[in-house]
């Protein structure tokens, strides 16, 4: 079964550079480690158990999923993750939906104390990827792959929920229904101007949203070929307000 949120990922041209922005704002940034196949990554843990992952390639990676994500349109907040407490039965649940989904492989990287994470994972691919949640199980203890440290100055405490753009609601709101055996409810981002479903598993929401306007915010993102992940919305106990996505290696941040 799906549990909910396991990360978020923002792919960036240089993981320093992001490490620093993202504690400029407030965020408690750790090293997470190297993978075997090109990238490395710094993470942003959460108190509801959530986090982000920036993510870079120490050197060149053209197969790996998030290189052309980052390289030919332009990074930023470009996939999701969902945890799952029984893998080969929602892989099997997303295959049934005709979403075009990897096989389970093994995967890992080395922390920076040696320690090795572990874990089983699939991909999504073609134009299912970003709007259709890749999926995870821990094969070392979750807690090991997880920031130990969660609080933030800017008191984000955890995910509230994910905006995914897209122009075929119904396509992918029926797969997301069909996996999660919950049905969608109606929500309205009027700021992007869009409107869609909203399906909520674990304490997170996942809004897919469709266009009502043909000018508005969530149109451009879409004629602009970017990610399909459109914005990030975050729980603070500090005071609401949405960043600029200039000042946020690209990203759409609220905080409420």
């Amino acid at each position: 079964m799906i549990t909910g949120i396991d990360h978020i990922v923002i792919a960036v041209h240089s993981l320093e550079r992001a490490i620093s922005t993202y504690r400029g704002l407030g965020f408690t940034v750790v090293e997470g480690g190297r993978h075997p196949y090109g990238s490395y990554n710094a993470l942003i843990g959460f108190a509801d158990g959530s986090y982000i992952e920036l993510i870079s390639f120490y050197e060149d990676s053209p197969a790996h999923p998030w290189w052309a994500l980052l390289h030919e349109r332009g990074g930023g907040l470009v996939d999701f993750c969902m945890a799952s407490d029984d893998i080969g039965s929602d892989l099997a649940a997303l295959r049934a939906q005709g979403v075009d989904c990897g096989d389970l492989t093994d995967g890992g990287r080395a922390r920076p104390d040696g320690y090795q994470v572990k874990w089983i994972n699939n991909k999504i691919g073609n134009d299912w990827q970003g709007l259709i949640p890749f999926i995870i199980e821990d094969v070392t203890p979750r807690e090991e792959r997880l920031p130990t440290q969660r609080e933030h100055a800017n008191g984000v405490t955890g995910i509230h929920s994910i905006a995914l753009a897209t122009d075929d609601l119904a396509r992918y709101a029926a797969v997301m229904a069909a996996v999660l055996g919950v049905e969608g409810q109606p929500v309205a981002g009027p700021d992007a101007g869009g409107a869609g479903l909203r399906f909520e598993v674990g304490g997170h929401a996942l809004d897919y949203l469709a266009p009502n306007v043909v000018d508005g915010p969530l149109a451009a993102h879409l004629a602009g070929d970017r990610p399909a992940p459109y914005s990030i919305c975050f729980r603070t106990a500090d005071e609401a307000k949405r960043l600029d996505p200039a000042d946020t290696e690209g990203v759409r941040i609220e905080m409420f």
